[in-house]
């Protein structure tokens, strides 16, 4: 029995659409901090909707929020425990944030990015590869997205010290996850030793927070030598061979237990065997790099979707509906209109779920 999936059947879903997911207030009578003791609040009723855009409702106890050092920027993160005791963590937009569009913007794509990774790889074996997307509400005073929590432990534990055999099966499902990402038109830039992790018999990349559509215009993110030197200094358009250019990077600190070159190959490259068939990973330009497919093929590894169209979603018309219903309550709340929300330094236009639900293919991978 797959763990997940077992978890999420204890979900009680409903005809009617969650119309609160919002906590109490953070200054509630009886709060703690930190993430130890008792729940920091009583349990209340959390309206939610999966993993498959049903809308559910659980108890929920709230813990603390995590320390400043674990939040996100513009989100606030504390664990959960739903029902008897499935154990989440929960990101979320502060009321006290909501005039944050950036934060706004990253959230909606995340749960986008979120929803069409589950559902286009939701069937093992893949599905142990992306972070557990657990549920998520975008129309409530306090918008969140919640995560089973990570297991294993990063790579950067295993820095200098992995075996031969970890760091071939590391970089094969590293590489691996980048091109089913490719396949949905995604591009991950989070990949770093830090956020990958490592249970011990498969890789977990971390959550979609910074994740953005192929083709959209680069923003100036990521940190050397992890980011690609195009998506640090932000030009150009996402390509998948951004995160081929952080896998190479990762997989040099994980044999090497060193940070690589910011702005190419190594210099030790050609003595490291186990990083030749990542060598035009490293490449300045992506340009220059090989694609996904083409790095597998190097590996003796079969493109899993050769030959395997994803299908076609049949959740569509429902994404398309929350989607002409979020625009219209943006509208109406004058957000649409705002100068802060418009295009311009370091932001993207229509990057939130109405660019991603209404172009891209996410596919389907249902409930197992």
């Amino acid at each position: 029995m797959d763990e997940w999936a077992d978890r999420q059947n204890t979900v009680r879903t409903s005809d009617r659409a969650p119309e609160d997911g919002a906590a109490p207030e953070d200054e509630a009578p009886g709060s703690t901090a930190g993430n130890g003791g008792r729940p920091a609040r009583d349990r209340v009723e959390l309206a939610f909707f999966t993993d498959e855009g049903s809308p559910a409702r659980l108890l929920a106890a709230y813990w603390g929020d995590l320390p400043p050092g674990q939040q996100r920027h513009g989100l606030r993160a504390r664990p959960m425990t739903l029902g008897d005791d499935w154990r989440v963590l929960q990101y979320r937009l502060a009321h006290t944030a909501r005039g944050d569009h950036r934060a706004r913007d990253r959230l909606e794509a995340e749960v986008g990015v979120g929803l069409a990774v589950r559902r286009a790889f939701g069937d093992a074996p893949y599905h142990q590869l992306f972070a557990r997307f657990g549920g998520y509400h975008l129309d409530v005073r306090e918008p969140f997205v919640f995560y089973e929590p990570a297991r294993g432990r990063p790579l950067a534990a295993l820095a200098g010290r992995a075996t031969v055999k970890e760091q071939e099966r590391i970089r094969s499902e590293l590489v691996l996850a980048v091109r089913l990402l490719e396949a949905i038109g995604v591009v991950h830039r989070g990949l770093t030793p830090y956020s990958v992790r490592w249970d011990g018999r498969h890789v977990r990349l971390p959550e979609p927070a910074s994740a953005t559509f192929a083709g959209h215009p680069r923003e100036a993110l990521g940190e050397a030598p992890w980011a690609s030197p195009e998506q640090r200094a932000g030009h150009g358009t996402a390509d998948a061979r951004d995160d081929l250019w952080s896998v190479a990077q990762v997989m040099y600190h994980l044999v090497t237990g060193r940070e690589g070159d910011p702005d190419g190959p190594p210099r030790d490259l050609a003595r490291l065997p186990a990083l030749g068939v990542l060598s035009t990973a490293y490449a300045p330009r992506a340009q220059e790099r090989g694609h996904p497919v083409e790095v597998l093929r190097m590996l003796n590894r079969q493109d899993p979707l050769q030959g395997r169209p994803l299908p076609a979603d049949p959740l569509e018309p429902g994404r398309r509906a929350f989607d002409e219903e979020l625009a219209r309550k943006r509208t109406a709340l004058g957000l649409d209109d705002d100068p802060a929300a418009q295009p311009g330094p370091g932001r993207t236009p229509g990057r939130g779920l109405r660019a991603l639900f209404g172009t891209g293919r996410t596919g389907t991978g249902g409930r197992r």
